[in-house]
């Protein structure tokens, strides 16, 4: 299927909004039509039937449009390309020739091999031009009853202008079709012999630039979806359902969780566990589609193989945690910039983790670099379905800004030939962590990932960092970092004014701006993620020199959140604290004046200077 329009995928909801037009944007790909047409059998079994026109009018239109894939599954689908042609601007029409026809194993398989069978069949156009029209027919044939029944869901593009797409189902009456519509799409339904059918249509939208750091497009894009489950509790029984015989406490399994737990209770015991999977079951796919069935491997074969998807972290450590009487149940979810639930109870999930009833705590042990009280921002404040013999509805909770805190303590010293030396101690919790023991972990040396994180400072330098060991879960992850400038200020003798030096902190208050929009307005939701930094600094000036023309403290507090800066000049120099506290994840186009005015207090104040006063040169 086209990549750039999603249609017959399972993905993340819509959020209630028409696109507004943005008619200042070069329009560089026309979809004239796109239709689906599923024909359903009684069995929900069915056809779908892809036709595709598009008009590709400048360059960059023909790079996106060059080619048309769609996959399938070769255990339970057959695809068949109907017809496939370019029309040129004068008329001339070219039909796709054998030789640039391929089908090869999807992206899932080969990232994944073993975990999915999906294979790709791509369409190459030919000898394409600015104006050249693209189209397109695929057959694909669902050979047996899915195993979630009918999932369709189908957004309308929102980098491409659109003139017409349409969904068409006809199914048997007696087969339940639920659907519903969001952010412009028009739909009816109607019953004719016996027949059900139901029809939604979209169309004369201008295509949209992405704005960066944005929620997922899934978010905001009209959408078409329809279902025959009856209710989202119902995924969660076919999934408990589906993994009810994989959760097996073999002797071995019962002996390794004996030796992990020891003699650990509760929640600790159950950390335990969690830290032994996350370090040592490799992680290997994130994708969970009903055409390569939600079965995770039994939990003797993931311990015997020692890798697995998400599904297989799920129930390794459901089996071992049920070894020590702690009851755990798979939940599905989306893990990603999605953050709106569907308009109805289509799924909308991509990702396992696990739920521990007792006390009420969802895990995600696929992260090797992940403590057990990690609050991811891509997981929380989400829509979650629980797999129990009849299935739950229940949301995570919500990201805080104490669940993403940084504490940078720095002590800085500025020599009279204009050397700076700085150590500083990092303190974080466990999500920020997180992201800097993956990358202690991968870095060539931390010597090296220091001289990354200084490069990107005004003064730059050299250092080093100094950790405990990234791997071990158990314990918080202990940073500190020590660093030299050289000409990292200006030389003795002539008064000079600089801003607070950098040095090794990781989490600058110069990496906010890539959250700010153009004229200060968005069109769509921007993830920011709810934050607590905190910034520390005491610099030391060289003898006899003083701190003058110190910036004035800042204090800016809205509804999104707060940023403040206290300066306090010392016999030996000059105390910097700041702080910045965004309030929560994701900002709505109304929200984002009360946003960018606490990132830019904190961007203006960073650039802040304060003088040092030299007296007699040293």
């Amino acid at each position: 299927m086209r990549a750039y329009l999603a249609g017959f995928v399972v993905v993340a909801a819509a959020w209630l909004v028409n696109i507004p037009a943005q008619a200042e944007v070069t329009q560089h790909l026309r979809i004239d039509r796109y239709s689906e047409i599923y024909d359903v059998h009684a069995d929900q079994s069915y056809v779908l039937t892809v036709e595709s026109d598009a008009t590709l009018l400048t360059r960059r239109g023909i790079a996106a449009g060059e080619r048309e894939t769609m996959d399938f599954y070769p255990k339970s689908q057959t695809l068949e390309l109907v017809e496939a042609w370019v029309d040129q601007p004068d008329g001339t029409r070219l039909a796709v020739q054998p030789g640039s026809i391929f089908t090869r194993p999807s992206a899932a398989t080969q990232s994944a091999p073993g975990f999915s069978d999906s294979q790709t069949t791509t369409v190459l156009f030919p000898q394409l031009t600015e104006g050249s029209h693209t189209h397109v027919v695929w057959k694909q044939t669902q050979k047996s009853p899915p195993l979630l029944g009918l999932q369709i869901i189908s957004h309308a593009p929102l980098e491409w202008a659109l003139t017409k797409q349409t969904v068409e189902i006809n199914a048997p009456e007696a087969v339940p079709v639920h659907w519903a519509t969001r952010g412009g799409f028009e739909a009816k339904e109607t019953v004719d012999q016996g027949i059900r059918h139901v029809t939604a249509e979209i169309g004369n939208r201008l295509g949209a630039e992405a704005e960066h750091s944005a929620v997922s497009s899934s978010d905001f894009q009209p959408v078409f979806a329809a279902t025959s489950l009856p209710n989202l509790e119902a995924l969660g029984a076919i999934y408990h359902q589906q993994s009810l015989d994989r959760v097996v406490v073999t002797p071995e399994i019962k002996k390794l969780a004996d030796s992990i737990v020891g003699d650990r209770h509760g929640v600790d015991a159950a950390q335990s566990v969690y830290n032994w999977v996350t370090g040592n079951i490799r992680y290997v796919a994130i994708y969970l589609d009903q055409n390569d069935g939600w079965v995770p491997h039994p939990a003797a074969e993931v311990l015997a193989r020692g890798y697995g998807d998400c599904k297989d972290h799920v129930v390794i450590m459901q089996a071992l945690l049920m070894a020590e009487g702690i009851e755990a149940q798979p939940a599905i979810i989306d893990w990603g910039r999605r953050f709106q639930p569907m308009p109805m109870w289509v799924s909308q999930f991509n990702h396992a983790i696990i739920y521990l009833p007792t006390y009420d705590l969802y895990l995600n042990p696929t992260n090797p670099y992940a403590r057990f009280d990690t609050r991811d921002p891509t997981l929380s404040g989400k829509l979650v379905v629980i797999a129990t013999e009849h299935g739950r509805v229940a949301r995570t909770p919500d990201m805080r800004p104490e669940d993403s805190q940084y504490i940078s303590t720095a002590d800085i010293k500025i020599k009279p030939d204009g050397t700076i030396d700085g150590t500083a101690s990092l303190k974080m919790s466990a999500y920020v962590e997180s992201s800097l023991r993956s990358a202690v972990a991968n870095a060539s040396t931390t010597v090296d990932l220091a001289e990354q994180v200084l490069r990107n400072t005004p003064e730059g330098g050299f250092g080093d960092f100094v950790t405990s060991n990234p791997r071990d879960l158990s314990k918080p992850f202990d940073v500190s970092a020590h660093w030299r400038s050289l000409h990292g200020a200006p030389p003795c003798c002539a008064d000079a004014a600089i801003p607070t030096p950098a040095g090794m902190d990781l989490v600058r208050p110069s990496l906010m701006r890539s959250y700010l929009s153009r004229e200060g307005t968005r069109l769509y939701p921007v993830m920011v993620g709810a934050k607590d930094l905190r910034w520390t600094a005491t610099i030391n000036l060289p003898e006899a020199a003083r701190a003058v023309g110190v910036p004035k403290d800042v204090s800016v507090v809205n509804d999104a959140g707060s940023y403040t800066a206290h300066y306090t000049p010392q016999p030996t120099g000059l105390r910097v604290e700041r702080r910045l506290t965004i309030n929560h994840s994701v900002f709505q186009p109304t929200e984002v004046t009360a946003l960018e005015t606490v990132i830019y207090a904190a961007l203006d104040d960073a650039r802040a200077p304060f003088t040092i006063s030299r007296g007699v040169a040293n």
